[in-house]
């Protein structure tokens, strides 16, 4: 493993240590296993830092053929959809398979793994579940983790998002050929 990789590993512990003290502090708490709410529903296609989208990438290779098939189709299909400007006020993520599970599952971006968990200051980033919760609870039934303090020290490891049609842009064009 390299450097830059121990250093995306040391931060998913960091992200999964306060998830599981969310999660033990608050059994009430909707994200769970078995919820693809977010994943059905992101604001827009996947942003990933070089060494993230490394990471998917590896994992995606790792598939089984077929799955991997159906991966690349919704890639490509998604890709489609940027380039036709005809994405939908949500899209779902190319890694979910039919019953709502991740497809990469361990290789998940931090995005991923701090949504429903983190937020930032200046914005609400969460699911209507989660909202839902709190409004009825109030808001001193959470402590949220940092988002920002998160995604600053994922841009000083590994740059800034890519873009995913930045990412994959090269398909689209090699299918369309």
């Amino acid at each position: 493993m390299d450097e830059l990789q121990q250093l995306l590993q040391d931060l998913d512990e960091r992200i999964e240590s306060r998830v599981q003290a969310i999660r033990s502090e608050r059994d009430w708490w909707p994200c769970r296993r078995g919820c693809d709410h977010c994943c059905r529903h992101l604001a827009h296609p996947p942003e990933l830092s070089t060494a993230e989208w490394k990471r998917v990438d590896e994992a995606v290779a790792q598939l089984p053929n077929l799955e991997q098939v159906v991966v690349e189709q919704k890639i490509i299909a998604l890709l489609q959809q940027i380039a036709e400007n005809t994405l939908g006020l949500s899209v779902v993520c190319p890694y979910l398979n039919e019953e709502g599970a991740c497809r990469i599952y361990h290789a998940r971006p931090i995005a991923c793994r701090t949504y429903g968990f983190f937020v930032a200051r200046d914005q609400d980033q969460y699911c209507q579940q989660v909202e839902t919760e709190i409004n009825q609870r109030g808001e001193n039934a959470i402590v949220w983790g940092n988002a920002e303090a998160i995604c600053h020290d994922l841009e000083r490891m590994s740059g800034a998002p890519i873009a995913f049609e930045k990412h994959y842009g090269d398909r689209l064009i090699n299918q369309s050929k």
